[in-house]
């Protein structure tokens, strides 16, 4: 759960940094996060998903996210436990980094 929201702060703070007004960030984080909520697999399990969709849901963080919380609290998991964890550790890294960067060039 840390993980999750870690990356997603860092998602929010990339994003918020280089625009000028709060609407912009609103319209673009409503349009990013729906579509990853969905497709993440938190409303269905990714098992019984068609090809395509599994093929997408791969791409999509928070899919790997909601995979590890399913490993944990009912033990069954798509991806596995291990993967969910290297993966949205190495995205979190990287949206950190990305967010800290685009965060130290706002200028005031």
């Amino acid at each position: 759960m840390f993980l999750v929201a870690l990356l997603f702060t860092a998602l929010g703070i990339a994003i918020a940094s280089p625009l000028n007004d709060m609407q912009g960030f609103q319209l673009i984080m409503n349009f990013l996060v729906m579509p990853l909520f969905f497709l993440s697999g938190a409303l269905f399990p990714l098992t019984g998903a068609p090809q395509t969709l599994s093929i997408i849901a791969a791409f999509d963080p928070l899919s790997y996210g909601v995979d590890a919380f399913r490993a944990l609290l009912i033990g069954t998991t798509h991806y596995g436990l291990s993967l969910d964890i290297l993966v949205l550790s190495g995205i979190t890294v990287l949206f950190i980094g990305a967010g800290s960067y685009l965060f130290s060039k706002i200028q005031i």
